[in-house]
């Protein structure tokens, strides 16, 4: 530019334009300046991305010059994502990988791990080492179980021991009085001792089993029931007597601080209710987190949330449509009257919902058990039950198959039991009669038996989580008066509170009030030490351009995630049956859980499958680099679910009460 002002000098031309250009450019004299003193210092990457400007300054020109800046900044934010795209992929090649390759790595996995098991298992059936055995003839002087020279069963094992018997037989199943018996007394007989249900153990009981492992593995849920004796007095000991809990003198010896360290955990010991209690104490702990019993999560979601924080993560999921019909969770109000410990009217009532439900051909019988909020209730039922059964001959047929049914070898039969007797029992329907209710004075008394108790939450806990499928609560109490935590919007703090919150979500999820019922289990959880947050679909862009898609072509789809492992992006439902068909997550799910690859591609697909058909993955890799056949695949993979056959959805006819 100087040798043109130069030149219309000497030429007496004019230089006004060219001065107004100057003029013109005086506002960004500094930061060019600045930048040219920058420029040296900038790496060969940075100048690359700035020489991507230059391929852009006609467009630049074009534009306005208010809108320059904004333009300027939108073109180096997308260039710095590209390039950090592009490091991310070239430190995660795996991030490359088409979608034919990824599924024939999962299908390689997969036969890896089938053949993996079919050799376990081969392993465990002929892997025995011959040598480790004795021979034909010394089995033979062992394993007399009858005859003059029978060996009794205690004998036998201390017998066969040598013989190899813990090589052909590693696995022994049997509770802690049975084990106490017969195995033989000896330190360390077994490599594992594995201990379940723990919370309903003494640990006295356990002291046996404990001294013949090794290694102690203990397995229980704290907020389910504890020993029978749980809440009665424990006996004193003169150790008790002695120890008052104060630290040894400063001037004790070392048999002194010995035999007061032995005081201590020998009175730990027999202070603590349960073993499960004294192992959490004593051992590293781990916690299981997921749930598989139930095939609607609305039946677990009231523990999940009241007891467990919410870390449970389910696998299964159904559109409320399916939910507002199928009421995987109803609840029956009677309004019985409660009179001499129980409640004829609720007794009525189930007896009518059995012969209802048994109607049905047996293969398509759903197996049953009834849960009484006490004793009496449930000697009641069983009274009525076989009084009908004698006078109705289709419902003493039908009775007399559901107490002998079993389901592969396992007991299956109809029961009748009070809330206390329930732990580890699960049926696919679970009948409530919660049995209290206004007396024949319009009184409503606050007295619930051992739910109401101290520890009656845990009852509460164990009898709401038995059904599989369905829980049916036939119930004579006013749910506003069991307590004042609704009234008063406060969070639950006694066994009462806990009662009155299940019964107030069964009323809501069967009146098909999900965001009410949704906001009730937020107020119940207590337990916030892990929030789980669902997934926020309005910060991610990348699935709300999928949905945008999917909405596109015409199809609902609904937000499948509460952040758990089993969380999906979005979920279809097929309109004729009004059930998920398909399943979308937009690029692989991110879970503790899942961190492993068997884990993801594997047990994750086939665990949802059990309630969504298909399921189905959007690349954000290749709607990006190939957005096209992105688009097709996933267009097609809604249409071949839609047109795949689907269960037919159960019906409820048989429930015709409106949830009040």
């Amino acid at each position: 530019m100087a040798q043109q002002l130069r030149h219309a000098v000497e030429h007496n031309l004019t230089n006004e334009l060219a001065l107004g250009r100057l003029h013109d450019a005086l506002p960004h004299l500094a930061a060019y300046q600045g930048f040219r003193a920058r420029a040296g210092q900038l790496a060969e990457a940075d100048l690359a991305l700035l020489a991507l400007l230059r391929q852009r300054q006609a467009q630049l020109d074009a534009l306005p010059a208010e809108q320059l800046d904004a333009a300027v900044r939108r073109l180096l934010n997308r260039e710095a994502r590209l390039g950090w795209k592009h490091r991310i992929e070239q430190a995660n090649p795996e991030l490359l990988f088409s979608q034919e390759e990824t599924q024939a790595k999962v299908v390689g996995l997969a036969q890896a791990d089938t053949r993996m098991r079919e050799l376990n298992r081969q392993l465990l059936a002929t892997g025995i080492d011959p040598m480790r055995l004795g021979s034909r003839k010394q089995w033979e002087d062992v394993t007399r179980l009858t005859g003059k020279r029978s060996r009794r069963l205690r004998e036998f094992l201390e017998l066969g021991g040598p013989l190899g018997l813990m090589t052909l037989r590693p696995v022994w199943l049997m509770n802690p009085d049975v084990a106490s018996r017969v195995l033989p007394l000896k330190n360390g007989l077994f490599d594992t001792v594995i201990y379940d249900e723990a919370s309903q153990m003494p640990v006295e009981f356990a002291l046996p089993t404990l001294f013949r492992g090794q290694v102690t593995v203990v397995s229980g849920d704290e907020k389910q029931m504890p020993p029978t004796a749980f809440f009665s007095s424990r006996v004193e000991s003169d150790e008790a007597e002695l120890f008052d809990g104060d630290e040894p003198d400063e001037d004790a010896d070392e048999e002194q601080r010995e035999a007061f360290e032995d005081t201590w955990n020998r009175r730990e010991i027999k202070d603590c209710p349960d073993l499960l209690q004294l192992a959490r104490n004593a051992l590293p702990s781990t916690t299981l987190q997921i749930h598989y019993r139930s095939a609607y999560r609305e039946l677990i979601g009231f523990s999940n949330a009241s007891f467990y924080g919410n870390r449970l993560n389910v696998p299964v999921r159904h559109p409320q449509a399916s939910i507002r019909q199928l009421k995987p969770l109803e609840l029956i109000q009677v309004e019985g009257l409660y009179q001499n410990q129980s409640n004829a009217a609720e007794t009525e009532r189930v007896v009518e919902y059995l012969e209802a439900l048994w109607q049905l051909p047996y293969a398509q019988r759903p197996s049953v058990g009834v849960v009484t909020f006490n004793r009496k209730q449930a000697e009641l039922i069983e009274e009525h039950l076989e009084t009908y059964a004698s006078e109705n001959e289709a419902f003493r047929a039908a009775y007399a198959q559901e107490r002998e049914r079993s389901e592969d070898g396992e007991d299956m039969s109809v029961f009748v039991k009070n809330v206390e007797n329930v732990q580890g029992d699960e049926r696919d329907v679970i009948v409530f009669s919660s049995t209290f209710g206004r007396n024949s004075q319009g009184t409503f008394r606050r007295n619930f038996g051992v739910l109401g108790q101290t520890g009656g939450e845990r009852r509460l806990n164990v009898a709401v989580t038995r059904a599989r499928r369905k829980v049916v609560m036939i119930t004579s109490m006013p749910i506003a008066d069991i307590s004042d935590m609704l009234n008063t919007q406060r969070a639950p703090a006694s066994p009462r509170d806990y009662l009155q919150g299940y019964l107030e979500y069964a009323r809501a999820l069967c009146a098909g009030e999900f965001d009410y019922s949704a906001k009730l289990l937020g107020r119940l959880q207590t337990d916030r030490s892990t929030q789980v947050h669902g997934h926020d679909q309005g910060r991610d862009g990348f699935a709300r351009i999928v949905g945008a898609f999917i909405a596109s072509l015409g199809w609902s789809a609904a937000p499948a995630s509460e952040g758990d492992a089993f969380g999906l992006d979005f979920a279809i439902a097929n309109p004729e049956t009004g059930t998920y068909a398909i399943g979308i997550e937009c690029d692989a799910p991110s879970h503790a859980l899942l961190e492993r690859a068997r884990a993801r591609e594997i047990w994750r697909p086939s665990v949802l499958r059990r309630a969504i058909p298909q399921i189905h993955r959007v690349s954000s890799q290749a709607w990006y680099h190939d957005g096209d056949n992105e688009r097709a695949r996933l267009r097609t993979a809604i249409v071949g679910a839609m047109q795949a056959e689907q269960p037919a959805v159960a019906s409820n006819d048989n429930d015709k009460e409106t949830c009040q």
